[in-house]
């Protein structure tokens, strides 16, 4: 990539920073570029022979790459899986159990990791990506490995999870974090969408203070959109499952039925996405709820062509692949006894008529339909209106101001803190460990 020919003055700033060696974090709300710059910094690190792991925190937001570029999720890149094991006994399994000897290897030959969407990784979890990393060389925070970190914290926060003790904290939060990421960079000039005062509308959204202009903005949306394909956001799956529920009965075809076979603990069979009674038709969309491949990920949406005993066959147009899709185990795992307490065996797929905000951060949307009601979390409304590409393909219906929840206050005193100077031998991103002799 010639940087001074495609990138504007932030882009080029953080293409340059990241090429000279420095661990950097690059922000910026929807539509800024990102996923371009990151692009282009994978290539051209590739091409100087550094070892590069591009990752993000969801397969979806993977499935934005070039396939060629090789994304994956973050949690298969260090084996963490979703967070249920403790870091000391992880660390263990890298390092003895055969299974993660392509983990240990990947980490210990990494130049550069990259993390995409990062604001959806909890400081928990990046505290146990840094002891993973640091087996690499153990005299170094995240073992030597240089840092690109980019999302925007002004999205859709980490999700907690009481079971494995994560509280969902920002990762900037964690104190690795502050010690590791020396450099900031916050691109402002959108990209995504053309229309300054949907530009405008999102940056206020995502900070909860909606000008007049926004609102009168919103109220204009409201009118109906006439394809019928459009994508409907939803803030809680209760929603979602209620209108997917209403669509699949409205529509034509016959049901075909899969029933879950269920083992363990009833009483937290609830905390498993997938569904206890999953309805199909062909021609009804769906998402995945699992990781089949690297390409076939979760929350990648299709449509199914056809209907068998076994399994349907689902058409995924983003990537080009239909296959039949199997059935596959979910599980509920109690890290304190160490074992799973409940399993399902289902197929990996909800009815996709509908989608919750949470699901589509990442992507972006010809033709949307978001619906305000049941907000309950800062960054909800941005977050669904930033999928859209225009105004012409965006409406908005049961908006209020009152809905727009104001972000905590720490995520705009971490912003405010002023970068490291940067020093040209890399001294401002090399940090030692000071318990070097653990991950010895």
């Amino acid at each position: 990539m010639a940087a001074h020919v495609h990138l504007n003055r932030k882009q080029t700033e953080a293409y340059n920073l990241v090429l000279d060696g420095h661990s950097v974090y690059i922000g910026g709300f929807a539509g800024t570029g990102k996923t371009f710059l990151l692009t282009g910094i994978v290539d051209k690190l590739r091409s100087k022979g550094k070892i590069v792991n591009l990752t993000c925190t969801t397969g979806i937001a993977c499935s934005a790459y070039p396939s060629s570029l090789n994304a994956t999720t973050v949690h298969r890149f260090c084996g963490m899986e979703d967070g249920r094991y403790a870091t000391d006994d992880l660390v263990s399994m890298i390092l003895l159990n055969p299974k993660y000897k392509q983990t240990l290897s990947r980490i210990k030959c990494t130049d550069v990791l990259i993390i995409d969407e990062i604001s959806m990784l909890s400081a928990k979890l990046f505290g146990q990506l840094a002891e993973i990393c640091s087996l690499r060389d153990p005299h170094h925070i995240f073992g030597g490995i240089q840092l690109v970190l980019c999302g925007d914290f002004y999205q859709l926060p980490p999700v907690p999870n009481s079971l494995y003790e994560d509280d969902g904290e920002f990762c900037f939060q964690c104190d690795i974090f502050q010690k590791v990421i020396s450099h900031t960079i916050f691109l402002t000039d959108v990209i995504r969408q053309s229309e300054a005062r949907l530009i405008s509308a999102i940056d206020e959204i995502s900070k909860g203070c909606p000008s007049q202009q926004t609102c009168d903005l919103m109220s204009m949306l409201q009118r109906p959109l006439m394809d019928q394909s459009t994508t409907k956001l939803f803030s809680t799956n209760h929603q979602v499952d209620e209108y997917n529920r209403r669509m699949m009965l409205s529509t034509a075809g016959d049901i075909t039925e899969y029933r879950a076979s269920d083992t363990g603990e009833e009483r937290v069979l609830h905390k498993i996405l997938a569904m206890k009674v999953l309805w199909l038709k062909p021609g009804c969309p769906v998402m995945l709820l699992r990781n089949i491949t690297d390409r076939l990920c979760n929350g990648l949406v299709g449509s199914v062509t056809s209907v068998h005993k076994d399994g349907p066959i689902v058409k995924f147009p983003t990537v080009n692949i239909e296959m039949k899709i199997p059935t596959m185990s979910f599980s509920v795992f109690n890290p304190r006894d160490q074992r799973n307490i409940a399993t399902r065996d289902q197929i990996p797929l909800k009815l996709a008529y509908a989608i919750t905000i949470h699901k589509a951060q990442g992507m972006t949307l010809d033709r949307v339909e978001v619906d305000c009601s049941g907000v309950f979390k800062p960054g909800q409304i941005a977050v669904a209106i930033g999928r859209a590409k225009t105004t012409m393909g965006l409406r908005v219906i049961n908006f209020s101001p009152n809905l727009c929840i104001p972000p905590p206050s720490s995520i705009q005193d971490w912003i405010d803190q002023p970068s490291t100077p940067i020093s040209e031998d890399l001294s401002c991103c090399n940090h030692k460990r000071s318990d070097a002799s653990k991950s010895s």
